[in-house]
């Protein structure tokens, strides 16, 4: 089974900077189920009355977008330029 990412770790180093830190995704989850909720009345009704013209394409994009937030897991990023480093890893 596939869990979705729960943390971030991101990692910035250059000339004046070394600093990194860990974002906790999994606390984001809960504010985006609540403001889902909210809203998901006016969002029904607004797919049913535009349901010609965006209706059908916002469920792609919502699911879209589902799909693309549960894929990142395992997702690394290693960007350097001379003394320049970043690094973004998901967890």
């Amino acid at each position: 089974m596939t869990w979705p990412p729960m943390l971030m770790k991101i990692h910035v180093k250059n000339e004046t900077h070394d600093f990194g830190f860990w974002l906790p995704i999994f606390l984001v989850l809960p504010v985006a189920l609540v403001v889902l909720i909210i809203l998901l009345p006016l969002i029904i009704v607004g797919m049913i009355i535009f349901w010609d013209s965006w209706g059908v394409w916002a469920l792609k994009v919502l699911w879209a977008a589902i799909v693309s937030y549960w894929s990142l897991h395992g997702l690394e990023v290693d960007v350097q330029n001379g003394n320049k480093y970043v690094y973004v890893s998901v967890v």
